[in-house]
This record gives structure tokens, C-alpha cells and sequence, in this order.
């Protein structure tokens, strides 16, 4: 297979080609001139076009160049093509096309490949193609070109601030969805998975920890302050609520008593947070978190300019254009990656909520290269793919348009890729592919006909899918690039590239102007929430807050009820059978793995015992009412993992049961000894 490198550079062809009728046209035709003033004669001169949109390319059927309005955008696009499709091309044209059009761009570049876009073109390379050196040009001088590197100087350097609270201004929905997404990257980050039953239940415990920490006022801003506070709840609150109870005081004085924890859940409404997680699994929670805070580890959280969205679309020169290219290259780790584009996206989800509805104007384009990773088909479900559904969901209301390209359409979701109004189709052999795009087409109602004619085309060649433009296909040779287009570039030349002016404008951007502490988000959630126990006044409003979460939470489907859909993977069967038998599958908590074992042998040894008896009441050595409360221990504790493993998608009902194991466990045992 040819690479996109070495197949298309660009070109855009020059006229269409003559049809028979004009050959006939052009020999019949007799010019009466004499033959030397034919040959004094100049060339008519060709019309320069001039776009009054985003000049994208010409049509290949009749030469006419094409170019749409920039609206058309804020109802998403979608780039599909094969390695050497020249999609990468075809996503550059239209980045370049918004720079000109003035929408600043925000990128994710998984390669480097976007990249190049910081370079020129020689306008005699650019002539010679047929392409408009003064709009390259006029390019070069609107664009301010930025490359961050996370966890690397070599661009400008990016972090993440996951600290960083919702915007204050939210109402209760929003507000709660917001907060839900911060306490799903933590989870993610301390290595659980927000798909299975322990991540079910550590993401409610950190969204409470964090909302109800943020209103109050205590410190969970820091990975050491959040992993004492996850360590150790009642008495982090108690001293921050409380703080005359714990000051020394001189001879003679009375010191206040230590309220009890139940006196200051009520009367400061909180949660019973050490009944929502167990103490060994708080540590465990605790132990990771706190890793964060040194080594390599703090370099995604430490080294460079935290992401802020309004940097990235106001320019550090005034009047130009900022497009902004993120250089995912420099993490190597895919887990950190996830998690990077998994903040980046809740970032930009929380700039859109604090911007006015848009009024027929294009505020921000976000392009996304090689998406498959993060948007997999179902039932795969990785930390970021929930909040880029949530933005196309939402973005166009906000003015943010959305595009997104892979060359592996198969292993990406095509409910998210149905989402586009606009598709450019590009080549594709491979039979399974070819099916794939005549699927999306049906799922979106276009012309499935057109999948034929895929295999067929050249580099640079797609088929627009856009009803907004045209109700048919429109055949498109995508137009020669403004900038510079072949390899990657590698951090080195990355480092070439940003000059002394970017630099000092992004060390200005310190974490220091851009910290929300969000007590305003806090407190919205925290109305809104049901989690409060007793915190309402009524059944009613008890409800009402319920409905609240349930509309707003991002929800994911997993446990049984993902087996009861069909759903067939290793999170449906991935339970807390009487408090841990499926953890022995996980290993990172030796805690829990040790728990686990023991409630394997416990059961084992139920079962001899209940069978031993059997024999001794059968021989006549044992009472009839040995055997009724072996049986009904037994019967008890099939009971209890009956309804661990049907209702492990239900964190609330999941903790209520496993509270009851506790105690029942410690009755198993003493019949056992005894």
C-alpha cells in the first residue's frame, strides 16, 4: 500500500478534461485570421475565482470549483478515507479554509501529521500547481500557529489541571454533569474502570468527596490533600468545619467538645462517606491518587501551561488567527493519552457551557485525527469517548464545530460518525470497510450507491456527502494545500519550528490566572443532588433531585444489565460477589484480592459443613435443627450473591448489600468455628 506521503501531495487538476463533442467543435472550427497575427494572438487569460466561502476543491465531473459555507460546519463534519485516500489532505484544506475564513482551530494530532501546517509552501511550487498564491499568503500572515507538546518542552509545553472545578455559573443539570465528569477522570486516573462494579462505586464516593469539598471550603485541590481527605473523610471534615475543637488552649480554658460525625452530617447535610467506600479500599484510592504527586507521574500535571480554551482562541498578537495543534506524540503511555484527550474535552465541554448561544457564527473548530481510539464501537467504552458524545451532542448550540477523521471506519463508532451532517468519503478496498460506509450512509439516509465507486478513487478524490450543500453526492478533487505537506514531524523539528514570541506569551498563561476553585459549581451540584441522606425536605423533592441525576449523569451500561442486553464482555460478569470474588480477576488491590480468597474458602467450607451434617443427622448422631440452620445459612448466603450479581449496575443498592455481607460474614465464620 502506498502511503498518503508518496500518493497525493495535494494537487488539484488544472481544467477537466475535453469531451468528444468539443474535440469535434475545436476541428471544425476555422479561424480567418492569418496565421501570423493567430500566433501574436496571447493566451486568454483564465478568471481568477474567487471563493466567498471554504474553497475546498473542484468538482470532478464538470471542473467547477466548490467551495460552502462555514456554517455548514456547525452541524459537524466527518473525513473517511484509506491510508493514501489523501485525507489528511482533505482535513488540512478545510483547517486552512477556517484560519482564512477567521475560526480559530483547536487540533488533536495523534502523529504529527497535522503539524506541518506551521509550514509555507514556496509560492513557485504553489503557482505551478494551479494553486492562489495570495491567498496562501494572506494565510501565512492571519495564522498564529501553536504546537503543544504535554510532558515536553520541545513545542509549548501542555498540562492538565484536573483540579480545576466546573464554571460557578451552572444550573443544577449541568452543574452535576460537570462535576460527574471531574470525578470520572479521577477514577479513571486511580485505575479503575468507570464500566465496572468497583468504579461504579469509587466515582460516586470521589464526586461526593469533591462537590462536598469545594462547597465547604476544604482543601481538595492538590493530589495530597484529596488522598487524605479520601483516607480518612469524618476527620478531615470535622477539623475543617470544627477547627476550635482541635486548637490548644491554655491552662484552665475549656476546650469544645468533638462533635460526633452524625451530629455534622446534619447539620452540615453531608454524606456518610466512609459507609459509601470500604476503609481498605479508601486507602488503596488513596495510595494511587498520591502517587500522582511525585516523579514522572506529576509531569502531565506540572509541566507546562495548564489547557484553557480561552488561550486557545484569543491570539497573543492581536488580529490574528490562533489555531492550535495538540502534539499527542509526546506521550507515550496510552492510558495517560486517554486520559489527556479525556480533559482536554471536558475543558472544552465546560468553555462551551460558559459561552452565549451562537448566533449564525463559527466560534471554534475542533478537529480530532484519527479518532478510532477513542470513539471504538460498542460495548468499548474508554474515558474520553462519553464527553466527545456529550460535545457533538451540544456543540453546535455553542458554535463550535466538530470534524472528525479515521482511516479504520470499522473500529469506530458509527452512531457518533451519523452524527455528521457532512462527509467526505474517500477511498476504501477492503470489502468490511466499503459495508461499514454503506451502513453509516443508511443509518444518515444518504446515497448508498455511491460505496460502489469507493475502491475507483484516486488520491484527493472523495465523494461529499452534504444535503446542506447538495441533496446529491458532490465528486470532489480536493484543491493544492497553503502549507507544507510530507512526513511527520518529530519533536526535534517541532522544536524548530515555535518562536521566541509564542514561547514567552505561553509562560504567561500560568495555572495561576486560570484556577476556578468552583464553590458556585459546588453548591448547584450539591442542590441537585439526592446523594444528601435526609438533606430534602420532602418525598417530592427527594424525586425531583433524583430525576436530576439520572437525566444529567453520564450513565454506562455494564454488570448484568449489560449480559441482560446482550452486551457480552468482561465487565458483565465482573461482580462483587460477597464483597470481592471478581476482584481476584483485577489484582491491583492485594487487599481485596485477599478478601476474596477468603470468601472462597469460606463458601467451600460451608459446603462441607453442611454436607457433614447431613451424614451425622442421617446416622442419627446430630439434631434435626443443626441441619435447619446449616440450611439456612446456605440459603442466606446463595441469596446475598444472587442479588450482588443481579444488581451490581446499582451502586446505592450494591453498598446496602454489601454492608449487610459484612455482618452476615462475621455469623458465617462463628458457625464455622464453631
Amino acid at each position: 500500500m502506498v502511503s498518503e506521503n508518496e500518493d497525493f501531495s495535494g494537487a488539484l487538476p488544472s481544467a477537466k478534461e475535453p469531451s468528444y463533442a468539443d474535440l469535434v467543435d475545436e476541428i471544425l472550427t476555422v479561424d480567418a485570421s492569418p496565421p501570423t497575427e493567430r500566433a501574436a494572438q496571447p493566451p486568454a487569460r483564465k478568471k481568477k475565482f474567487k471563493p466567498k466561502g471554504l474553497f475546498l476543491g473542484s468538482r470532478r465531473d464538470t471542473g467547477e470549483p466548490i467551495d460552502i459555507k462555514s456554517m455548514v460546519l456547525a452541524r459537524h463534519a466527518a473525513m473517511l478515507g484509506s491510508t493514501g485516500s489523501g485525507k489528511t489532505v482533505m482535513a488540512k484544506a478545510l483547517i486552512e479554509e477556517a484560519a482564512l475564513a477567521k475560526i480559530p482551530s483547536l487540533i488533536i494530532d495523534p502523529q504529527g501529521d497535522l503539524a506541518r501546517l506551521a509550514l509555507g509552501i514556496e509560492p513557485e511550487e504553489l503557482e505551478k500547481e494551479g494553486g492562489d498564491v495570495t491567498r496562501a499568503k494572506k494565510l501565512m500572515e492571519m495564522c498564529e500557529v501553536r504546537i503543544w507538546t504535554p510532558l515536553r518542552s520541545k513545542g509549548l509545553p501542555l498540562c492538565i489541571d484536573p483540579f480545576r472545578a466546573p464554571p460557578s455559573d451552572l444550573d443544577a443539570e449541568e452543574a452535576i454533569t460537570a462535576w460527574d465528569m471531574v470525578a470520572a477522570g479521577f477514577t479513571s486516573l486511580a485505575g479503575y474502570d468507570v464500566e465496572k462494579a468497583q468504579g461504579k462505586v469509587v466515582k460516586p464516593f470521589l464526586y461526593e468527596i469533591l462537590v462536598e469539598g469545594t462547597k465547604h471550603g476544604l482543601n481538595v485541590g492538590d493530589f495530597q490533600a484529596l488522598a487524605r481527605v479520601v483516607r480518612e473523610p469524618y476527620q478531615e471534615f470535622t477539623r475543617h468545619l470544627y477547627p476550635e475543637c482541635f486548637f490548644e488552649v491554655e491552662e484552665g480554658e475549656e476546650k469544645p467538645d468533638v462533635p460526633t460525625w452524625d451530629e455534622v452530617m446534619i447539620e452540615h447535610r453531608l454524606t456518610d462517606f466512609e459507609e459509601r467506600l470500604p476503609k481498605t479500599t479508601r486507602n488503596d484510592l488513596a495510595r494511587r491518587l498520591s502517587a500522582y504527586s511525585s516523579g514522572v507521574n506529576q509531569l502531565l500535571f506540572s509541566n507546562g501551561v495548564p489547557i484553557d480554551i480561552d488561550s486557545f482562541v484569543e491570539p497573543a498578537v492581536p488580529g490574528k488567527i490562533p489555531l492550535n495543534i495538540v502534539y499527542l506524540n509526546t506521550i507515550q503511555d496510552e492510558a495517560q493519552k486517554q486520559y489527556f484527550v479525556q480533559e482536554l474535552s471536558r475543558e472544552l465541554y465546560d468553555w462551551m457551557l460558559t459561552q452565549q448561544p451562537a448566533d449564525g457564527e463559527l466560534k471554534l473548530l475542533f478537529f480530532m485525527d484519527e479518532v478510532a481510539p477513542y470513539l471504538p464501537p460498542h460495548p468499548r467504552n474508554p474515558p474520553a469517548k462519553d464527553l466527545i458524545k456529550l460535545i457533538f451532542k451540544q456543540a453546535r448550540k455553542y458554535g463550535v464545530a466538530c470534524v472528525l477523521a479515521t482511516q479504520n471506519v470499522s473500529d469506530v463508532d458509527y452512531k457518533i460518525l451519523a452524527q455528521a451532517n457532512t462527509t467526505f468519503i474517500g477511498r476504501f478496498t477492503q470489502p468490511q470497510d466499503v459495508e461499514k460506509v454503506r451502513h453509516l450512509l443508511k443509518e444518515s439516509g444518504g446515497d448508498q450507491d455511491l460505496v460502489a465507486q469507493l475502491p475507483t478513487l484516486g488520491p484527493g478524490q472523495f465523494q461529499m456527502v452534504a444535503p446542506d450543500v447538495d441533496p446529491a453526492p458532490v465528486p470532489i478533487q480536493c484543491r493544492w494545500l497553503y502549507t507544507d505537506h510530507g512526513a511527520p514531524l518529530n519533536e526535534d523539528q517541532v522544536e524548530g519550528i515555535i518562536s521566541d514570541e509564542i514561547r514567552a506569551w505561553a509562560k504567561t498563561r500560568s495555572s495561576g490566572n486560570t484556577k476556578n476553585r468552583g464553590a458556585g459549581a459546588a453548591h448547584a451540584a450539591s442542590r441537585g443532588s439526592a446523594w444528601n441522606r435526609g438533606g430534602l425536605d420532602d418525598e417530592w423533592a427527594a424525586g425531583e433531585a433524583e430525576s436530576i441525576i439520572d437525566k444529567a449523569r453520564i450513565k454506562a451500561v455494564g454488570g448484568m444489565t449489560a449480559a441482560a442486553h446482550g452486551i457480552v464482555d468482561d465487565s458483565a460478569f465482573e461482580t462483587r460477589l460477597m464483597g470481592g470474588f471478581a476482584v481476584l480477576k483485577d489484582g491491583r488491590d492485594p487487599l481485596y484480592t485477599m478478601q476474596a480468597t477468603a470468601n472462597v474458602a469460606s463458601v467451600l467450607a460451608l459446603a462441607w459443613t453442611m454436607v457433614a451434617l447431613m451424614f451425622a443427622w442421617r446416622d442419627g448422631d446430630l439434631d434435626w435443627w443443626w441441619l435447619f440452620v446449616s440450611v439456612g445459612l446456605s440459603a442466606t448466603t446463595c441469596l446475598v450473591i444472587a442479588l450482588e450479581m443481579l444488581l451490581s449496575h446499582d451502586a446505592e443498592l450494591l453498598h446496602r448489600i454489601t454492608r449487610f455481607a459484612r455482618t452476615f460474614q462475621l455469623v458465617l465464620v462463628s458457625w464455622l468455628w464453631g
